[in-house]
């Protein structure tokens, strides 16, 4: 099947189709479409009968997808607490695969209107859709100092979380913060020889807090696994202990489902509800490294659904 050439780099792209994609005639979902290289690979390994469709709740995304893939994809600009209805009605079945690829994309790494990087001078925003809920300066005006310590701890893992934020806080409190080149300076000039760490953990903390990550990431693998058939597999892309930890946690209650009954604890355990493929997460090769950079920190897991 013929496709368009990517306009960025897929993650571990040869990786993705060679665990994914079992049945080339089955139902597959990518639930983070962004650029929609991934799409294009899976497609490339269909037959003619199988099918994708895409998922993501920013619309430049699914703009870009729609532009760049066959029109015959089926593409919703949804999140992934809709994902559930939409699948259900499209592939009665269940699907074959759903991968999800937590990373920011390069598009909106790249794109200063966004706000995603320190990088770049731009509204302070970091909404993965810009047109709903609360951007990163309205978030940053209404928590308080202590929020805003806790929110660099809890997101970013910072241990000069206490120093950064009240900086950040009494900076806001004489000027609103409303783009993302003062608020890297703030941070420059908190932890000056430190600052060069402590930026990505502050721009991640807010991005993580604005567009509610982790929740979102929990309710994406609960939805892939209601509509993922038997024998069909859920794959994930997370690039930071944040993202992968919860991962890590799904995948285990699958492995090793809870007993139903607290009060028997001489029951047999119930039998897994799913086996691991690939033991252990894979890693980009220091080939794809070299070649795209962002991919270093990745970590590719698989689970199959048995029953």
């Amino acid at each position: 099947m013929s496709t368009p050439l990517p306009s960025h780099i897929p993650v571990m792209g040869k990786e993705v189709v060679q665990w994914l994609v079992t049945d080339p005639n089955g139902d597959y979902a990518d639930f983070t479409a962004g650029g929609g290289g991934h799409i294009r690979l899976i497609l490339e390994r269909l037959a003619p009968s199988g099918r994708v469709c895409g998922i993501d709740r920013d619309p430049e995304a699914i703009a870009e997808v729609r532009r760049t893939c066959p029109h015959s994809i089926e593409l919703w600009n949804i999140r992934f607490s809709e994902a559930c209805r939409n699948i259900s009605t499209w592939s009665s079945a269940g699907l074959s695969g759903v991968l999800l690829d937590f990373g920011v994309s390069s598009r909106q790494l790249d794109s200063p209107s966004r706000g995603f990087s320190y990088r770049n001078s731009g509204p302070l925003d970091l909404r993965m859709n810009p047109a709903k809920g609360e951007d990163a300066a309205s978030l940053l005006a209404r928590l308080s100092e202590r929020e805003i310590i806790q929110l660099l701890r809890q997101y970013g893992e910072e241990p000069q979380a206490a120093r950064i934020g009240k900086a950040i806080f009494r900076e806001n409190s004489l000027s609103p913060i409303r783009s993302t080149d003062r608020l890297a300076e703030i941070v420059r000039q908190s932890v000056p020889a430190a600052a060069h760490k402590a930026l990505p953990r502050v721009f991640q903390s807010l991005r993580i807090a604005v567009n509610q990550e982790i929740e979102e990431l929990n309710m994406g693998l609960e939805a892939a696994w209601e509509v993922l058939r038997i024998g069909g597999r859920i794959l994930t892309l997370t690039y930071h202990s944040l993202e992968d930890r919860p991962v890590k946690q799904f995948f285990q209650s699958k492995l090793h489902p809870a007993s139903s009954s607290a009060l028997s604890p001489f029951a047999a355990s119930p039998p897994p509800l799913a086996k691991l493929p690939v033991k252990g997460p894979l890693s980009p090769t220091p080939e794809e490294i070299t070649q795209n950079p962002r991919a270093r920190s990745a970590k590719l897991r698989v689970i199959e659904k048995i029953r």
